[in-house]
């Protein structure tokens, strides 16, 4: 019994000696760092154009845009006559943009006269990334439609305005 005691006061100080030196020799790792990020977002369109006419005047004067809103009115000088306009959108950030929606073209349509339709020519960048320093050209076409035979349109409804909105939110 007496080795017995031996052995386990022993191992006792062994673990004890252990415990100590564990504790002697493991450190504590303090890291202090700091972080700075410097995203800047500024997608806005940067432009609108006249892309092609045909029976439209003063289809250049009257455009105005701002951020990510574009108005335009456009004079057809008689039925058939259309005006496309090419919408640029720019990204002058340091964040990629991802293009969610164009409003505005239904809300378009149902304002008067009704005889001169807003079209959104192609969807094709809904969805689509619009990565840092590049743009989106959205083309949208204004058509004074062609009555059915025998209809007379007067010449008051030969003008029409319309606000387009294009809205970007963070691409992932």
């Amino acid at each position: 019994m007496r080795r017995n005691s031996w052995i386990i006061l022993t191992l006792c100080i062994a673990v004890i000696g252990m415990g100590i030196g564990y504790a002697s020799l493991s450190q504590n790792l303090e890291v202090n760092a700091t972080a700075n990020i410097t995203g800047q977002w500024d997608v806005r369109i940067g432009g609108v154009g006249v892309f092609d006419w045909n029976g439209a005047s003063e289809v250049a004067n009257d455009i105005a845009f701002d951020g990510t809103s574009a108005t335009f009115e456009v004079d057809l000088e008689y039925p058939g006559a259309w005006a496309i306009y090419s919408v640029f959108v720019y990204n002058f950030g340091n964040i990629d943009a991802t293009l969610s929606s164009i409003n505005g073209i239904s809300a378009a349509n149902m304002a008067e006269p009704s005889e001169i339709s807003i079209t959104l020519l192609s969807d094709d960048h809904i969805g689509s990334d619009l990565v840092v320093h590049d743009f989106h050209r959205i083309q949208i076409m204004v058509e004074w439609k062609m009555p059915p035979d025998g209809i007379f349109i007067p010449q008051d409804v030969k003008s029409k305005t319309a606000t387009i909105n294009v809205n970007y939110t963070q691409a992932i």
